[in-house]
């Protein structure tokens, strides 16, 4: 079934032209085997697949974008809303977005890696990976995860000095939490680009 829609979305990204033939069609004998749900779900599956930057990297730029401003707001007290001041619980629904969104645009770029080393050059992503390298990728994560531990181990000193006691660090803990996630995956997301942009010889 998803054929059919494989030759126009190939058609269109060749520049062919294309032109509209009507058909006349037969009543049909017997019952149909068409399904609604399962046959259009295989038609968006597939133009999904084929579309990584749009199934990806749209949604988690969103995310992304959105969490870090959220974040960004409420860890400088600068989000309220009429009478209502948000605090500290929100950062982790902004955390989330921010860590989540994150991978998402690592996972367009792992699958537009894949189509450059199997179907072809994109010149511009050639381009990026001339300056993102596994190197420079994997020493700032390496750097993200390093200040995000000096900031757990500021607050570990800070609960030595009270003894062990209640302390108010739930900023820097969630600010410490996404930035040695965030390094973590960009430490280890540079080793499988790297993979998967090895080309077949």
């Amino acid at each position: 079934m998803e054929f059919a829609s494989e030759m126009v979305i190939k058609a269109e990204k060749l520049k062919l032209k294309t032109a509209e033939i009507p058909v006349n069609y037969n009543r049909r004998l017997g019952r149909s085997k068409l399904k609604s749900l399962s046959d259009g779900w295989r038609h968006l599956r597939f133009m999904l697949l084929y579309s990584p930057l749009f199934l990806f990297f749209v949604p988690g730029i969103f995310l992304l974008c959105a969490g870090t401003l959220g974040f960004f707001l409420i860890y400088f007290d600068l989000l309220q809303i009429g009478s209502i001041r948000f605090q500290e619980h929100p950062l982790f629904v902004f955390a989330l977005f921010t860590i989540v969104g994150y991978q998402l645009v690592i996972f367009a770029f792992f699958a537009k890696t894949y189509t450059i080393t199997h179907l072809g050059e994109t010149p511009i992503f050639e381009k990026f990976y001339r300056y993102i390298t596994i190197e420079r990728a994997g020493l700032a994560g390496i750097m993200l995860s390093l200040l995000g531990a000096a900031i757990y181990w500021g607050i570990f000193k800070k609960w030595i000095h009270v003894q062990f006691g209640p302390l108010n660090e739930i900023k820097n803990a969630i600010l410490a939490l996404m930035l040695v996630s965030i390094g973590i995956q960009t430490l280890f997301s540079s080793f499988m680009l790297s993979i998967l942009g090895i080309k077949e010889k």
